[in-house]
């Protein structure tokens, strides 16, 4: 069956010539189908557009047409109708490194400024929300015979979200709907196919064309003058047009420069090379050459650049002029041989043909006849503005070589010509990801800036996209990554951007790496969980008390997210001088403190009374902080707000935030980073809801480009909540339960930190630090738990306790003889923490193993 699909197909492309949303079809269907495309289009631009899926199947295609496949050989061959096979072979190429997944998300982050710019967002610190949406149906009118135009503009207008019809001239192959169904069937959600359709008939058929256009909403235009102005005179009124025409660039050699023989020589070799490549037949190639020079320098410095030419065109493979563009170049060479004798220009030839120089004393920029042809011309730099500017309307690329004394004055000079690129000589043809194109941003052109006012109930939303239902993946069929993995996982690629190292509570050092714009982009969504958690940045001072250096990440990152929520911060770290704090606290009237539990209770154990009635919200990470302190914190010193700050790691990044409904270890989910699942504690099977089990955590390509996190063991237990929030957000919620690393051996059955402490809130009301030490003593096993000496309870009163609810330490205590558990005040200073990140260590263990 798979064989006989494939084969009607593969008939399909040769009877069918439209590509229309995932099927083939053929003129007289088109007809038909056209009267229906509203309610397809109304039916699609009301869904999300799948941009992981684009990213994945982008990412796909470009493997195959590095690897050479089944469809690189068929694109090759359609291509070859109108092109070399070494071109088509680099055009191919380059088309594989625009379709890398990293390519793709650096042009959005460029030019639309994030990697999920369709996201309706709080523009912080105010309460509106933008975006950057989708113009709707936008219908790509291609020049015919260029065919990676076609491909790789369908991608611009898929990245920005919209429905995209690409029309073609009849003439044209197939090559952009073969591809448009590559990417089709790489797709595994199958939702690409709704946002595709390829079309080829003739501009001729007006009917069909205005019958398309009805439906559009922006058109993408390129061609020449004519045929930009006939689209213009069918788009039907309101329809945007964006053109992408024809252009001339030039090269320019200052004065400076050709002072110098060395950079001279250097500058002219970078400029033959740009004549050589691609034959000029891209906009960005030069076609004049002016020089900062006198009269009687010209003709000597056209002779360094025929040497130069003359060296370097042969080694770059050329393409041969079609009769037409060779008739050109005739009849310019022959009217340029006869102007010599007028002393206006001189004409320099290859020999053989290949390349030609037209020396022109004349001022003023000429198109070139292309295929290595170059005109030579001096210009007056006090004149060029003049010169140009009535040229700007096509105006795109200038090669520059000056000095540094001539640079600012020539780059404002050039750009007020019209000039939209300046660029080094010998890379005028090249580029980089997210780099304009004549002047404008393409994605831009194609989607639209929106804005939202929302109403008083969404005060504490950040973005819409927590208000939306998204049906969880199926978990990845590859085995569980471990702490180990990780490690192997994270090592470097190149140079890193940004490396955190994380100290945990196991007190394992680990190594993690970030892009910044990876790491920016989670510090966003983070921020939303922060204003979710009841943190306002137009009214509330924050103090960031979270442990600084060491390359741990808890203040840098909690700077850069309240950097983004423009709100008013006092970055004060983790000192220990709890006095000067509260002082500043007082003075500057800080409202809110974020930072470790640990330390926090300590300031306010210490510095309370001047705290209270000033300090009314604490947003707290990185520890577990009990019921008893957070009572503790809201009935003695005043503290209205007590929630996590967010629940993360510097290994995964940011996992999940708190709401206002979300108590103790609840939290929802940072569905827009990572996807999570629960599994036993004792098998890798998942958990039914509401039973504990190990995390794991798949965090979005697209937020963290390496290393690549799939079913990654965090460390930490939970369980998942059944039912909807009452804050009404989709994002799933879950129970955070603590540590893998809470459980220990003590010389029986395992034991559980979190369980001490739970016994300690519950029963005891302890509000204050507890630690656990084993210790052994000859052949006796210690289990002490550490509690803060200002406590007023009795080591012996909570040793009892703890006996009387946690039975295996009760069934240690009577059973064994080398088994011994005790209680031990001490000081604050004296509990074990981790150095890089100042968290108290749950479980300190002496023994020697």
């Amino acid at each position: 069956m798979e064989i006989e699909d494939k084969e009607h197909t593969m008939d399909a492309r040769a009877t069918e010539r439209h590509f229309w949303f995932g099927r083939w079809l053929s003129q007289e269907a088109l007809e038909h189908e056209l009267g229906t495309l509203e309610a397809h289009i109304a039916d699609t631009l009301v869904q999300p557009f799948p941009l992981e899926a684009l990213l994945a199947a982008a990412q796909q295609v470009a493997d195959s047409l590095a690897q050479g496949s089944e469809l690189y050989q068929r694109l090759a061959a359609l291509a070859a109708h109108t092109n070399e096979p070494e071109e088509v072979a680099q055009l191919l190429q380059g088309a594989a490194q625009a379709l890398q997944r990293d390519a793709l998300l650096a042009r959005l982050r460029a030019e639309l400024g994030a990697t999920h710019p369709a996201s309706i967002e709080r523009r912080y610190p105010a309460r509106q929300f933008e975006a950057w949406l989708p113009v709707g149906c936008l219908v790509h009118v291609m020049p015919s015979n260029v065919f990676l135009v076609a491909a790789l503009g369908l991608i611009e207008g898929l990245l920005a979200g919209n429905l995209n019809i690409v029309k073609l001239s009849a003439r044209d192959s197939s090559f952009a709907a073969v591809f448009a169904e590559a990417l089709c069937e790489a797709d595994a959600s199958g939702q690409l196919r709704n946002y595709i359709a390829v079309l080829r008939f003739p501009s001729s058929e007006s009917a069909t064309l205005e019958a398309l256009f009805s439906h559009a909403d922006t058109l993408s235009a390129w061609g020449g003058e004519s045929a930009i102005a006939a689209i213009r005179r069918m788009a039907p009124q309101g329809v945007r047009v964006v053109t992408w025409g024809h252009k001339l660039s030039f090269g320019y050699l200052a004065a400076d420069i050709l002072a110098d023989e060395t950079t001279r020589s250097q500058a002219l070799k970078a400029f033959s090379a740009d004549v050589c490549r691609l034959d000029q037949q891209a906009c960005s190639s030069p076609q004049t050459l002016f020089l900062e020079c006198a009269p009687e320098a010209l003709h000597a410095y056209a002779d360094e650049l025929a040497a130069h030419l003359a060296a370097i065109s042969p080694t770059i493979p050329g393409q041969t002029p079609e009769t037409a563009e060779q008739a050109e170049i005739t009849t310019v060479t022959q009217v340029a041989k006869a102007e010599e004798a007028l002393g206006l220009t001189r004409v320099i030839e290859d020999p053989e043909g290949r390349w030609r120089i037209y020396v022109d004393t004349r001022p003023g920029l000429r198109p070139s006849p292309l295929f290595r042809s170059i005109w030579v011309k001096r210009v007056d730099r006090g004149q060029l503005v003049k010169m140009l500017r009535p040229m700007r309307a096509w105006l795109q690329t200038c090669g520059l070589a000056c000095g540094l004394g001539s640079l600012a004055e020539l780059t404002r000079a050039l750009f007020a010509t019209g000039v939209t690129r300046v660029v080094r000589p010998g890379e005028m043809t090249d580029s980089y990801v997210g780099a304009p194109h004549d002047g404008v941003y393409a994605l831009q052109q194609f989607t639209r800036r929106v804005t939202l006012d929302a109403p008083e109930s969404a005060h504490d939303t950040g973005s819409l996209s927590q208000l939306e239902t998204t049906a969880p993946g199926a978990p990845p069929l590859v085995p569980i990554m471990t702490k180990q993995g990780f490690l192997e996982a994270a090592a470097p690629v190149g140079i890193p951007e940004l490396i955190f190292r994380s100290g945990g509570s196991s007190g394992v050092t680990v190594f993690s790496t970030f892009t910044w714009a990876d790491y920016h982009a989670q510090m966003q969504t983070a921020a939303h969980g922060l204003l979710a958690a009841g943190f306002d940045p137009q009214q509330d001072y924050a103090m960031n008390l979270f442990m600084a250096g060491n390359m741990y990440g808890s203040f840098i990152s909690f700077w850069t997210i309240l950097e983004k929520m423009g709100a008013r911060v006092v970055p004060m770290a983790m000192v220990t001088d709890f006095a000067m704090i509260a002082s500043t606290i007082a003075q500057l009237k800080v409202n809110t403190l974020i930072g470790s539990p640990s330390h926090l209770i300590a300031l306010f154990e210490q510095e309370g009374q001047r705290l209270n009635g000033v300090v009314e919200k604490v947003f707290y990470g990185g520890e577990a902080l009990t019921r008893a302190q957070r009572r503790r914190l809201q009935e003695t010193f005043g503290v209205r707000t007590v929630k996590s700050v967010a629940y993360g790691s510097n290994d995964a990044g940011p996992i999940g935030y708190q709401c206002a409904h979300c108590t103790g270890g609840e939290h929802h989910l940072f569905e827009s980073i990572q996807d999570m699942e629960i599994v036993a504690l004792e098998e890798d099977a998942p958990v039914p809801s509401g039973e504990t089990g190990r995390i794991l955590l798949t965090t979005s390509a697209s937020l963290r480009s390496h290393p690549s996190i799939v079913r990654y063991e965090i460390g930490d237990t939970g369980r998942w909540l059944e039912g909807p929030c009452a804050c009404g957000r989709q994002d799933r919620r879950f129970e955070l339960q603590g540590r893998s690393s809470d459980l220990f051996k003590a010389g029986g059955p395992f034991f559980n930190a979190r369980r001490f402490s739970d016994i300690l809130d519950s029963k005891l009301e302890y509000s204050g630090l507890s630690q656990l030490h084993v210790l052994e003593e000859g052949n006796n096993i210690i289990l002490e738990l550490w509690i803060h000496e200002g406590s007023g309870l009795s080591e012996d009163v909570v040793a009892q306790s703890i006996r009387r609810h946690y039975p295996e330490v009760e069934f240690c205590c009577t059973v064994s003889t080398t088994f011994h558990f005790r209680v031990k005040t001490v000081a604050d200073v004296a509990f074990v923490r981790v150095a890089a990140s100042g968290k108290l260590k749950p479980v300190c263990d002496h023994r020697i193993h």
